[in-house]
């Protein structure tokens, strides 16, 4: 997983773009502009229903923590929904044929912005059936936890070894020192102490 660029924002933006004027112009998926949006819709209210379960400490059997591209993560939705918002805003004051769309990118800007302001980091250790999960992005491991020698902290990864000293690397994160006690006290709540954890964090606060 590399590190995202800020210039796909735009990209998504021009994609979307592309593909409305592109159902436009053919008659039999011209009821599909409708859909775009609507869809969208349920899937970003889930996300926010997510982000206030883990921020109000419902999620239990996960820990979330800073990657590299969190700074990105944290400012799309900003850009993306006001984009969306301003964008809907002048369609309905000169679109009248287009209203069902119009408010649909308009809920969909409004929901992005509830998700800028319920930020939380991108990367994830989850405890589920006797198994630590490590993921940032689409760089994912699962292993069982009776199978784990240890786990080495360092600002831009975590390792993972196995006890036949196998490595599995999670890239591009963004640890800082709380963040060692955060997963540190994280494994010891779910598993005790029977993983060593080293920290080979730069000490940065």
């Amino acid at each position: 997983m590399k590190k995202q660029n800020p210039y796909l924002t735009y990209i998504l933006i021009i994609g979307i773009v592309l593909l409305m004027a592109f159902i436009d112009r053919i008659e039999f998926l011209k009821p599909l502009k409708n859909i775009v949006f609507l869809i969208s819709i349920p899937i970003i209210i889930w996300d926010i229903i997510e982000r206030l379960k883990y921020r109000n400490g419902k999620r239990k059997n996960i820990l979330r923590i800073r990657t590299n591209n969190d700074d990105y993560n944290r400012i799309f939705p900003f850009i993306f929904g006001t984009i969306l918002i301003v964008a809907s805003y002048f369609g309905l004051t000169k679109i009248e044929s287009e209203k069902i769309l119009l408010y649909s990118i308009l809920i969909t800007g409004i929901l992005y912005l509830i998700t800028g302001f319920l930020f939380v980091p991108t990367g994830i250790i989850k405890y589920k059936n006797d198994k630590l999960s490590f993921a940032n992005g689409n760089n994912k491991h699962s292993i069982e936890i009776d199978k784990i020698d240890s786990i080495e902290l360092k600002s831009t990864d975590i390792i993972i070894a196995d006890k036949s000293q196998k490595k599995y690397y999670v890239n591009f994160m963004n640890l800082v020192e709380s963040d060692y006690q955060k997963i540190t006290e994280f494994l010891k709540d779910k598993i005790g102490n029977n993983i060593e954890i080293k920290n080979v964090l730069q000490h940065r606060l």
